[in-house]
């Protein structure tokens, strides 16, 4: 409990340190003018852009940080960090015509704290499946500052995909239960028959693990929303590890038993990575 408190102080501590928070500031746009009109509901939409992408890149670090290790979750309080600060301005723009701030520093100290961030991140190798937020949040703050300096910008698509839900669903949970079924025959299969082959013990062991991982895919898709930008980077993770399993296995001529399967499953994955790209 102590721990957690001091952790929620600095928190606050960040974020009340940064120049976000700027009532009584100049309240200027380009040319003196105050933001208004279509150029302050265009400013809001990025606002709401940056945050949403920002709790979506947070969202996913915490999930890959729980299955990860622990190198990177040591990089989920910066991004906890700036996902409070992009919420703060979020709300600060939406109340800006009762309490107007001089925006563009805001901006400004955004773009350079995600810019530091994500250095980090690549320069450790670390959470990579945020890399495509960070990317999305950065352009959304330079689209701010190019308004903010009386340029014509358009707000992106929202890059957070909402989760999936109705009869593509429950055509994706039924792809996950397929999937661990065919996985797991494909590990039984290859268990019968290990010791034909030389590289049997390899091959099974890539199998069994691969089996588990199928499992707990099933487990998340049954649990709840299935999230697109959480559940697409573990779906495309695990194409590609069947392809090469599948192409490793062929080559050696090894487990002919399990091809089918094998072919069954990219098969089931790769419509899964469709329906989550919808």
């Amino acid at each position: 409990m102590k721990a957690r408190s001091c952790r929620h102080v600095m928190v606050l501590a960040l974020v009340l340190s940064c120049p976000l928070t700027l009532a009584g500031a100049p309240a200027d746009a380009p040319n003196g003018t105050a933001l208004a009109g279509p150029r302050y509901q265009t400013l809001r939409a990025l606002a709401q852009y940056v945050d949403t992408t920002a709790q979506g890149a947070l969202e996913g670090a915490v999930d890959d940080a729980r299955h990860g290790t622990p190198s990177e979750a040591r990089f989920v309080f910066s991004i906890r960090a700036f996902a409070l600060s992009t919420a703060v301005f979020h709300r600060e723009v939406d109340a800006y015509e009762k309490a107007p701030f001089d925006v563009r520093p805001a901006v400004a100290a955004l773009a350079s704290r995600a810019r530091e961030v994500e250095e980090k991140l690549r320069e450790a190798r670390a959470l990579e499946s945020t890399y495509d937020e960070w990317n999305a949040i950065r352009d959304g703050l330079d689209r701010a500052s190019s308004l903010l300096a009386g340029q014509d910008v358009e707000v992106p698509a929202a890059f957070v995909v909402p989760a999936l839900s109705g009869a593509i669903l429950e055509q994706f949970r039924q792809l996950a239960h397929d999937l661990e079924l065919s996985s797991k025959r494909a590990h039984a299969s290859a268990k019968r028959e290990v010791g034909r082959y030389d590289r049997g013990p390899q091959f099974l062991g890539e199998l069994e693990y691969f089996a588990a991982e199928t499992r707990v895919l099933h487990l998340r898709a049954d649990e709840g929303d299935v999230a697109s930008q959480q559940l697409g980077p573990i779906v495309d993770h695990l194409l590609e590890e069947a392809r090469q399993a599948d192409r490793r296995m062929r080559d050696a001529q090894a487990f002919p038993e399990v091809w089918d399967d094998s072919g069954r499953t990219i098969t089931l994955l790769q419509r899964m990575a469709t329906l989550v790209r919808s």
